[in-house]
């Protein structure tokens, strides 16, 4: 029995162990990943020693495929292979030999396509030039560049006529050689809309391009992105159908998944500005078959009780533009103010220049206690504002910003007032490595006008809280009047920076500090608090908690100088 063991023993499988000198650790890594022995050692995979034997002899093809990538293709290689107890040893010592050196370059755009300027930058940036050490991935990456901008621009039957590296071994030298045909330029073709709510005469407005205008994809995620910012849909698929083409026409499908009609929803929160707050939302996604929609919303807390309606007619000169009619009415009761306003408005929004471009004409009426200001403010107000945001995550950006400006006022006599109110603001976000991020951020606003003290509080400015000069209450910073009421600023200026850095998945450390205040004219001496907090991704979204501490406090500050933050929502 002790006899038949020992080779019974021999064969049983037995773990391999890979060492590779003689190479930098780029080559190594590639020659692991191709060479079968050394899968199967990062496997940690059991192996019966023919096996082990037949791939090890087998070794020298792999090793050379591996090479050949980053130019090397007469490698010396010197190997061997030893048992110690159950394990295996394969090793390798490598020499990679003269890399191979590019003696000519001839890339050809043939076709429709071959003097469009897309096709000549590309042709001119290709990354291979004579004297370059050889590099399939760079090569590799061209091709594949070539091919995508060919699609994107509507050059659907676009191909290699020619697409080869001659690499001569003995001279160590290589020539490449391309010739890519574009073939004719498509064009877009019929839209057609799987779905029956709404008219087509109103979907076709969601359509970025005219039919017979040059295919670009682009232009169908533009459309796809037009429908689904439209409250209507739950799910939006366009399909363009080139093997269906009709001289050169793309026909393209979209189908649409509806949303229900009705929307409801309520919801509750808590912030330190407000406290804590109940919401009621409804929305009525399809009023008639041209896509008109209204939402109406409930908001209780501490500081604010309102209510208002609104009614959107979309595509209202402008494809992608919509006027919205608005209701509303508000008890707002902030620690430095009283006020009941109403107000009836409408608004012309559009995108223009990638910016959310507002135009608006309203009446508001405002009967206000600010300090020792009374009364009633009636005033026709007309304003037009911008906004723009960008960011690569909704909830966690590492790089973005969110951007506004806007301004609106009013004139005497349509008006019980005549000002001009100015505000701006920039909120930027950039990653510092994998896990550290900058956000800073800077607002500004001005009122012009020489009936301020007849003017509501939500014409004024004020600061402090959250989301302005953390370490001070909410809307605390401010002009004062002889009694010491705080009755608001005409000119409002705040910025922070701060710094995170993310310790687990979802869980980051910050560090802060914030600068700011209202006045009555712009002055260098404002407000300051630092401060530090902790962020959280919940599946809710971002929370956050800070923890400030005040600088310089205003004399009016009571209690400590240590203030807590929280807040729900994302950072732009």
């Amino acid at each position: 029995m002790l006899l038949l063991a020992a080779p019974l023993a021999a064969q049983a499988p037995a773990p391999v162990q890979v060492k590779i000198e003689g190479v930098s650790s780029t080559l190594e890594r590639n020659i692991r990943l191709e060479l079968p022995l050394g899968r199967a050692a990062a496997d940690k995979e059991k192996l019966p020693p023919p096996r082990i034997r037949q791939m090890f002899r087998s070794s020298d093809d792999a090793i050379g495929l591996a090479l050949q990538p980053f130019g090397f293709y007469r490698p010396v290689i010197r190997k061997s292979l030893t048992q110690d107890g159950d394990r295996w040893l394969a090793s390798y010592d490598i020499e990679p030999g003269r890399p191979v050196i590019v003696r000519s370059v001839q890339v050809e755009i043939r076709g429709d396509g071959a003097t469009a300027p897309a096709f000549e930058k590309s042709r001119a940036e290709f990354p291979l030039h004579p004297g370059d050490t050889l590099q399939h991935l760079p090569y590799e990456s061209a091709k594949l560049a070539l091919l995508t901008l060919a699609s994107d621009s509507g050059y659907l039957s676009a191909r290699f006529d020619t697409s080869a590296i001659r690499v001569d071994r003995n001279a160590d030298t290589a020539g490449v050689l391309i010739r890519f045909d574009t073939g004719p330029r498509y064009r877009f073709g019929e839209v057609r809309f799987e779905q029956t709510a709404l008219s087509p005469t109103f979907l076709a407005t969601r359509i970025p391009f005219k039919r017979g205008r040059p295919y670009r994809r682009d232009k169908l995620l533009e459309l796809q992105n037009n429908l689904a910012a439209d409250p209507y849909f739950s799910v939006v698929e366009v399909v363009p159908h080139p093997e269906r083409a009709v001289g050169l026409e793309v026909p393209i499908d979209v189908t649409l998944t509806m949303q229900r009609p009705q929307a409801y929803e309520i919801g509750g929160g808590y912030a330190t500005d407000n406290g804590p707050r109940v919401r009621g939302f409804a929305r009525l996604r399809r009023l008639n078959r041209r896509g008109h929609h209204a939402e109406a919303d409930l908001d209780v807390s501490t500081v604010q009780q309102s209510a208002s309606a609104r009614y959107v007619i979309p595509a209202v000169l402008h494809p992608m533009g919509a006027l919205t009619f608005v209701a509303g009415y508000a008890l707002l009761n902030p620690l430095t103010s009283s006020s009941h306003a109403g107000v009836v408005e409408a608004r012309l929004s559009r995108q223009r220049f990638g910016w959310n471009e507002t135009a608006s004409f309203g009446f508001h009426r405002e009967s206000f206690v600010v300090g020792a200001d009374t009364g009633v403010a009636k005033l026709l107000i007309g304003g037009l504002s911008y906004d723009r945001t960008r960011s690569n995550n909704a909830v966690f950006p590492t790089r973005g910003y969110r951007a506004r400006f806007g301004l609106e006022g009013s004139m005497k006599p349509l008006a019980t007032s005549t000002f001009l109110r100015l505000d701006a603001g920039v909120k930027w976000v950039r990653g510092l490595g994998p896990r550290t991020r900058v956000l800073l951020r800077g607002d500004v606003g001005d009122v012009l006008g020489r009936d301020f003290h007849a003017l509501p509080p939500s014409v004024r400015f004020f600061t402090g809280g959250d989301q302005s000069v953390r370490g001070y209450r909410f809307e605390t910073l401010a002009p004062r009047d002889s009694a010491g009421n705080i009755v608001g600023g005409r000119v409002y200026v705040a910025t922070s920076v701060e710094m995170d850095y993310r310790f687990l998945d979802r869980w980051a450390f910050a560090g802060f500090t914030d600068v700011g205040d209202a006045t009555a004219a712009f002055t260098l001496q404002m407000r300051q608090a630092v401060g530090v907090g902790l962020r959280w991704l919940s599946p809710i979204g971002l929370l956050r908690g800070d923890v400030a501490y005040t600088l310089n406090p205003p004399s009016y500050l009571t209690g400590s100088r240590f203030r807590l933050h929280l807040i729900v929502g994302p950072d732009l």
